[in-house]
């Protein structure tokens, strides 16, 4: 079934549109309008395109792991059209009224899976000739000693992984414990600064520089040194919270 543009349009809350990161606004939300049409023209229903927008990451995860460069930039570009994606099925969802829990779901899963894949890529993209060293950036000072200890890199994308997860996860229980006992909750500013970080937003910009000037190591430590760093202040304020009540 067809819906006009300006259905599609139309669909995207205030609150929503606010929450956007910058790379969203300006380039993931304006190319995921048409593409929602489009899907919606064939037939697709929401779950679908976020099926799609998964098996992009798979396909990207794939690439990094080949001694191909150009295999490692359409990874890039795989992640980027994952970004798109990940707006579409939203706006499909809300022009076609089928915004449900598990469609809610599906989305959060993807994500998850999406995050893992996009930081474990950037690892494997590491082997390729000259990516794994960590260089001082305008020094061009080669920190060997940490660049030469077995399986690094892997293990930083892991930690950072890890981290990422658990923080999202302990976030997410306690949201439904308080939504449970009729607490609600108002999204504050870490949402924001993790829409701009994040998988739809600065991130796959990161991987793509990090190839590019061959500085994925530091795009991993900044990763890590992140989520870490979230995952603590984030129990941290639960905590806090579960003391006070």
């Amino acid at each position: 079934m067809k819906y006009p543009m300006k259905s599609i349009l139309a669909s995207l809350p205030p609150e929503k549109r606010k929450s956007d990161g910058t790379i969203t606004t300006f380039i993931l939300r304006p190319l995921s309008w048409p593409a929602s049409w489009f899907f919606l023209a064939l037939g697709f229903t929401p779950n679908m395109v976020t099926a799609l927008s998964g098996l992009c990451c798979l396909v990207a995860l794939f690439f990094s792991f080949t001694p191909y460069m150009t295999l490692h930039i359409a990874a890039v570009v795989l992640f980027f059209v994952f970004g798109i994606l990940d707006c579409t099925d939203g706006n499909m969802a809300r022009t076609i009224g089928k915004k449900n829990i598990y469609g809610g779901w599906v989305d959060a899963a993807g994500g998850y899976f999406a995050y893992f894949a996009l930081i474990a890529s950037m690892a494997a993209s590491t082997n390729l000739p000259g990516q794994g060293k960590l260089v001082v950036p305008f020094l061009n000072t080669d920190l060997a000693a940490i660049s030469k200890i077995p399986g690094i890199w892997i293990w930083i994308a892991f930690l950072a992984v890890s981290a990422n997860l658990m923080m999202r996860l302990y976030h997410q229980a306690f949201k439904n414990a308080e939504l449970a006992a009729g607490i609600q909750q108002t999204p504050g500013k870490e949402k924001r600064f993790s829409e701009e970080i994040g998988i739809t937003g600065y991130m796959p910009v990161l991987y793509a520089a990090g190839l590019f000037f061959k500085q994925l190591p530091w795009v991993l430590i900044l990763y890590f040194a992140i989520y870490g760093l979230g995952f603590i202040a984030t129990f941290y304020k639960i905590a806090k919270k579960i003391a006070r009540r």
